[in-house]
């Protein structure tokens, strides 16, 4: 159903309307102020790229009655652009949302509400990548200060239930067992939450952003690297919260210089991430490379789309504009919407077994 014409990837005699949900980080702004909201950078741009691209877009703000606000639209011809992890975007997990959105029917950029429910756990999401057969550093889950079992080091740990790198910074790489006893503690404390202690993998780490339902697309492979002046500990060519956050601290090499064999392994890896747990439109591998051997560290299902995003500085090195990646996601999620699926559903039972 997707056509490809003049580097936008629109859907065949199906026209539909974005609703761009999204949701500031502070649950206390007041009705009033709600509509400054619509001119904050990233919101104006999202917008702006999709009208740009023949879109018919508008912002939706998520709070409480979000239900009553979808009851106006119609799900044949409305697509939400997911713009927030739930009603108050709160970093340590997602509220209902998208299950708002499933219930009423509607299409949904990004991961379904079953695959961000688990992401909250990165537990889980280990499990899945071992149970799909995708190399990631070996781990265990703290959820008290008696650290005996493990002496594999150095060791990263964070928080089990964050996002964002919230929780992270360079006394998360431990280097003996009285360090992890005190970080553990920390997590324990502070976070109020396991910790999940991994295998610290030291060498040159990688942004893959890969993306498409079916057949899919690895982006150019984006290299992160710490700015000289903070080696040699290796601790410090971490990308913990403070670094992620400011770009004066970190070179980016896009695309990345590895050999021919190294970048089909981190590909595959990528892609067998993406499929393992359960991504769909786009997503995002963290991934790190010790011997020439990629490990997945942190898959992102619902990786950030702004304009200084690493989806969107490698899509823009592929030849893809910022209205391109866009438009192309809202097509995507757009194959979606209730009477198309229903249409493939008798397609499918049609054609004899």
């Amino acid at each position: 159903f997707l056509t490809y014409i003049g580097g936008v990837f629109m859907t065949e005699s199906n026209p539909f309307k974005v609703l761009i949900a999204y949701r500031p980080f502070s649950p206390t702004l007041p009705p009033e102020q709600r509509e400054i909201i619509a001119t904050d950078e990233t919101i104006q741009w999202v917008d702006d790229c999709l009208k740009a691209g023949g879109i018919e877009s508008r912002l939706l703000y998520v709070a409480e009655d979000v239900e009553a606000q979808l009851k106006e639209h119609d799900p044949r011809d409305t697509v939400i652009f997911n713009y927030c992890d739930g009603y108050d975007d709160e970093p340590t997990g997602y509220d209902p949302v998208t299950q708002v959105f499933e219930q009423m029917r509607f299409a949904y950029t990004g991961a379904d509400d079953r695959t961000l429910w688990h992401a909250q756990d990165k537990a889980t999401m280990k499990r899945q990548l071992i149970e799909g057969g995708i190399p990631t550093p070996q781990h265990a889950i703290f959820d008290s200060t008696d650290v005996d079992g493990w002496d594999i080091f150095p060791a990263l740990v964070k928080p089990s239930r964050l996002h964002a790198s919230l929780g992270l910074s360079p006394n998360s790489v431990v280097f003996d067992r009285e360090e992890l006893k005190r970080r553990v503690g920390y997590i324990l404390e502070t976070w109020k939450q396991p910790a999940l202690v991994e295998d610290f993998i030291e060498g040159p780490e990688f942004r893959v952003s890969v993306w498409g339902n079916g057949t899919l697309e690895v982006l150019p492979i984006l290299r992160v690297t710490i700015k000289p002046r903070f080696f040699p500990d290796p601790r410090y060519t971490l990308v913990d919260f403070d670094t992620k956050w400011d770009e004066s601290r970190v070179v980016y090499e896009v695309p990345a210089r590895v050999g021919p064999v190294v970048q089909q392994r981190i590909e595959e890896a990528a892609i067998g991430a993406y499929r393992a747990v359960k991504m769909r439109d786009y997503g995002s591998m963290d991934i790190r490379l010790r011997d020439d051997q990629p490990y997945v560290i942190d898959p992102n299902q619902n990786a950030d789309i702004s304009e200084p995003s690493y989806v969107i500085r490698v899509a823009r090195v592929a030849g893809y504009t910022d209205v391109d990646v866009l438009t192309r996601l809202v097509n995507l999620a757009a194959e979606r919407r209730p009477h198309l699926k229903n249409r493939k559903k008798k397609q499918a039972a049609a054609i004899p077994a």
